[in-house]
């Protein structure tokens, strides 16, 4: 099955394409990978294809489409042939979050294919303990600029496991005492480009492409082992219905600054 992975909740924008040929219908291991191996690796039996990234945070709605005819266009793979989505739902920026979300309901649903969210945190927590930037024991706080001098942060003790702290928005001035109550003597491993902006931040931060922001291709990757998880065991009618792309919504965290007028509310003229 060929996965289809987007991002669009910060400045970088990215698509990426993976053949995972065990989400066709079989268990991971009938593709060959040992059920504890895929378990700590979730991509593990997949292969990346084509991925594609550019900067452009207010330009998402724009190039998303182009990215993912990029990565097709590399892969050599018609539209069609895309078998299930991965989305990227924030936290982040607000409008960038809904492109992404919007595009992947739109393909997934015009496709009669499935489609797995993933959090940008998680995804950005994914890369740091694959890559060695943090180790399972480890407190790892991934960090996304939420504008408004705040942050969006969770905190994760292990890879492949629920957050310990899961997705909010805290003041910038307040980030390291929200880190450090977590901490519980732990090793703390910070990681998104808007840390090395926190003074406090600056000697727990570990940077690199796949850390500093989301990436789809981290989200693929979260994608396929929340997939196999889903349908393995032969319960595909669970979980098709659990990644039903109609089900997909984005993950603000935040309230947005815009509200439904009350009643009765006359706009100035």
């Amino acid at each position: 099955m060929k996965l289809l992975a987007l991002s669009t909740s910060t400045p970088r924008g990215s698509a990426a394409l993976f053949d995972a040929a065990d989400l066709g219908g079989h268990s991971p291991s009938s593709s060959g990978v040992p059920a504890a191996d895929a378990a700590a690796a979730p991509d593990a039996g997949a292969r990346l294809l084509a991925s594609t990234t550019y900067a452009d945070l207010h330009g998402h709605a724009e190039r998303i489409f182009g990215a993912i005819d990029e990565v097709l266009a590399a892969a050599g793979i018609p539209p069609a042939a895309v078998g299930a989505l991965g989305c990227d739902v924030g936290p982040g920026s607000f409008t960038g979050v809904r492109v992404a979300v919007a595009a992947a309901k739109g393909v997934a649903l015009a496709l009669d294919v499935l489609a797995a969210g993933v959090t940008s945190l998680e995804a950005m927590a994914a890369a740091a303990f694959a890559g060695g930037a943090a180790s399972p024991g480890d407190l790892l706080v991934p960090l996304i600029d939420a504008k408004k001098g705040e942050v969006f942060l969770a905190a994760f003790g292990s890879p492949a496991a629920p957050p310990e702290a899961p997705p909010r928005h805290v003041p910038r001035d307040a980030a390291f005492e929200a880190i450090d109550a977590l901490a519980a003597g732990r090793r703390v491993v910070v990681i998104g480009a808007v840390a090395d902006e926190i003074e406090a931040l600056r000697p727990l931060v570990a940077r690199g492409e796949a850390l500093d922001f989301p990436d789809a291709v981290w989200i693929g990757r979260v994608a396929i082992g929340r997939l196999r998880a889903a349908l393995a065991g032969g319960e595909r009618g669970r979980g098709a219905a659990e990644h039903d792309p109609a089900l997909l919504e984005p993950l603000y965290v935040r309230a947005p600054d815009a509200k439904p007028a009350e009643l009765g509310y006359t706009p100035p003229r």
